[in-house]
């Protein structure tokens, strides 16, 4: 199943966070592995009308993105280059 979407009228995006840290994210409406942690925080969204949460993987609790949360939705935005794609399997990775 493919979870990737489209916020804002695109799939990525490009953001810097008040410290100036860069990062390229992907949208996805579901992250399998992946979960909100902390409390909420509208401070310094990147989208309008979401509060956010650090989204770690749920297995090492390494930074992946963040939980995007609305009053009627919520979705993910996950840091691109930390991802894998575990579709192919082990012995077919380079």
């Amino acid at each position: 199943m493919v979870y990737r979407i489209e916020v804002a009228g695109a799939h990525r995006h490009t953001f810097a966070n008040p410290h100036g840290l860069v990062f390229q994210i992907g949208c996805f409406s579901e992250a399998t592995g992946c979960r909100g942690t902390g409390p909420a925080s509208d401070d310094f969204t990147w989208f309008s009308g979401y509060e956010w949460q650090v989204g770690v993987c749920a297995r090492c609790g390494i930074h992946l993105g963040w939980r995007f949360i609305s009053h009627r939705t919520s979705f993910f935005g996950l840091i691109v280059d930390r991802l894998r794609d575990t579709s192919l399997h082990p012995s077919q990775q380079p």
